[in-house]
C-alpha cells in the first residue's frame, strides 16, 4: 500500500509504502530475536536460549522503516507464535496466522514475503518440524516459494561448527527438508542470521521490499470468486487435520483433538465486524434517544435554562435537583445503557478470540462505543493492537538502491464491501 505523508518541507514528496512480512518457525527458533535486532526494540520479549516454551503467544506487528531511493518502506514484521507438538496448540497457531493474513489480504495490504527461521543447533528436525514445513508450503503455495527466505539461526551456539555446517548441508539437500523448496522452479533462498549485525539482518529483508504475492491460503479462504474453504479444507489445514486423525487413536487425546477439529471447521468470518457494528449502532441510537428523552423531561420539569445547568452539572446544579423519582429512573436508565455497552464489548472480545482470533481479535473492543467507526479501515487506523514505531524520517534506516526494476502494481481501496 502506498501513501503520501505530511512531512517537513524537505521530505514533503517522499512516498511511503507499507508492506508486511511474516516471520515464522518452530517455538524457540529465534523469531523474536531476529525482529528485535532489526527494529532495535528493547521491549520485544525474548526467551532464554534453552527455553522451548517460546514467548510469543499471539500474532504481533513490529515496524522498521527502510529508505530505498526516494521511497520509505514501512516494513511490518509479523511475529507469529511458534508451532510445537500439541495438536490444539498447532491448530490455534495456524488459525491465528491464517486470520491475520486473510484480514490483510481483504484490506488490500501488501504481503511481501515470509521468513522461515530454523535453529541450526537442532540435531534433527523431527516430525513437528517436517509437518510445519508442509503447513508453510500449504499456506504459501508451491509455485510461490520465491517469496520465502529460509533463515538458519543460532550459529556458533555450539562448540562444533562443523556439525552445524553438516546440518545446514543436510537441510539444503534433503527433499523433505529444504531441498524441494530450494530446487523448485520458483525457488526459495536460504541465508544465515547473525544476531550481532543489524546490517546483515536488514540484508535478509531487502529482497522482499519490492515483492508482492497472494498466499494460497487466502486464495482458498477469502478470495472473491474463490472456493471459500474452511480452514480444515485448505492445503495447510489438511496437514493439521491429517495429524489430528493420527492422534485420535492415542489414548487421552480424544477430547483435545475433537476441539481442534471443530476449530478447523470454521470459515474466516468477516461478518463478525458487521454483526457487532450493527449491534453497536443500535445501542448508540438507543442511548442518544434516551439522552434526548431525559433532556426533554428535565426541560418539562424545571425549564430549559435550569435543565441545561442540571444536565451539565454546572454551577448551582445541586440547587435545582429534579424529583427523586425521576432522578432514580434516569440513573437506572444510564446504568443500564452502560451495562449493555460493556456487555457488547465483552461479547465481541470473547467471540473474536474463540471464533476468529486475529481476524477481529487484533482490535481493542472499545471501538463498539465509537460512532465514528464505519468500516474495518477505521478499526485498523484507531483500534489496532500493534506496536508503535517512529516514522520520523530521521529515524529511517537507509539502504543502498537495489538494481532491480520496480514492480508495478495497484492496490485497491482498502474498504471491504
Amino acid at each position: 500500500m502506498s501513501r503520501r505523508t505530511l512531512r517537513p518541507p524537505a521530505a514533503a514528496q517522499t512516498e511511503v509504502r507499507e508492506i508486511y512480512i511474516l516471520v515464522m518457525g518452530l517455538t524457540g527458533a529465534g523469531k523474536s530475536t531476529f525482529i528485535s535486532v532489526v527494529t532495535e526494540n528493547p521491549e520485544i520479549p525474548i526467551g532464554e536460549p534453552d527455553d522451548m516454551d517460546g514467548v510469543t503467544e499471539n500474532v504481533k506487528d513490529y515496524i522498521v522503516n527502510i529508505r530505498q531511493g526516494g521511497i520509505i518502506y514501512e516494513v511490518h514484521l509479523i511475529d507469529s507464535p511458534g508451532f510445537d507438538d500439541g495438536a490444539m496448540a498447532d491448530v490455534k497457531v495456524l488459525t491465528r496466522i491464517a486470520d491475520f493474513v486473510n484480514l490483510h489480504y481483504k484490506l488490500g495490504h501488501t504481503l511481501a514475503g515470509v521468513l522461515y527461521l530454523h535453529d541450526i543447533t537442532k540435531a534433527k528436525m523431527g516430525g513437528v518440524g517436517e509437518r510445519n514445513l508442509r503447513m508453510l508450503e500449504g499456506m504459501i503455495g508451491i509455485n510461490k516459494w520465491d517469496n520465502c527466505t529460509l533463515v538458519t539461526t543460532k550459529w556458533g551456539c555450539t562448540t562444533n561448527l562443523k556439525g552445524e555446517e553438516a546440518r545446514e548441508k543436510k537441510l539444503m539437500h534433503e527433499e523433505h527438508y529444504f531441498g524441494a523448496m530450494l530446487r523448485n522452479s520458483h525457488q526459495a533462498s536460504i541465508v544465515r542470521f547473525d544476531p550481532k549485525s543489524k546490517g546483515r539482518a536488514l540484508d535478509i529483508i531487502k529482497p522482499h521490499l519490492k515483492r508482492r504475492f497472494d498466499p494460497l491460503i487466502s486464495e482458498q479462504m477469502v478470495k472473491e470468486g474463490g472456493p471459500m474453504l474452511n480452514l480444515g479444507d485448505t492445503s495447510a489445514g489438511q496437514i493439521v487435520a491429517d495429524h489430528l486423525e493420527e492422534l485420535r487413536r492415542v489414548e487421552g487425546q480424544k477430547k483435545e483433538t475433537e476441539e481442534a477439529i471443530k476449530l478447523l471447521g470454521r470459515k474466516f468470518d468477516l461478518m463478525l465486524f458487521e454483526k457487532y457494528k450493527a449491534k453497536s449502532d443500535k445501542l448508540l441510537r438507543e442511548q442518544r434517544l434516551h439522552k434526548i428523552g431525559r433532556w426533554a423531561t428535565r426541560t418539562t420539569i424545571v425549564g430549559g435554562a435550569i435543565a441545561a445547568t442540571v444536565v451539565t452539572f454546572g454551577p448551582g446544579a445541586s440547587a435545582f435537583a429534579l424529583t427523586p423519582a425521576y432522578e432514580t429512573y434516569a440513573a437506572r436508565q444510564k446504568s443500564e445503557d452502560r451495562a449493555k455497552m460493556t456487555k457488547l464489548e465483552r461479547d465481541f472480545e470473547e467471540e473474536s478470540q474463540t471464533n476468529t482470533h486475529e481476524s477481529t481479535g487484533g482490535y481493542r473492543p472499545g471501538w463498539v462505543r465509537d460512532a465514528k467507526v464505519k468500516s474495518l479501515d477505521d478499526l485498523a487506523d484507531n483500534y489496532s493492537i500493534r506496536s508503535s514505531s517512529s516514522t520520523d524520517l530521521s529515524a529511517v534506516e537507509t539502504v543502498p538502491e537495489v538494481a532491480t526494476e520496480m514492480a508495478s502494481f495497484s492496490i485497491k481501496d482498502a474498504a471491504i464491501p
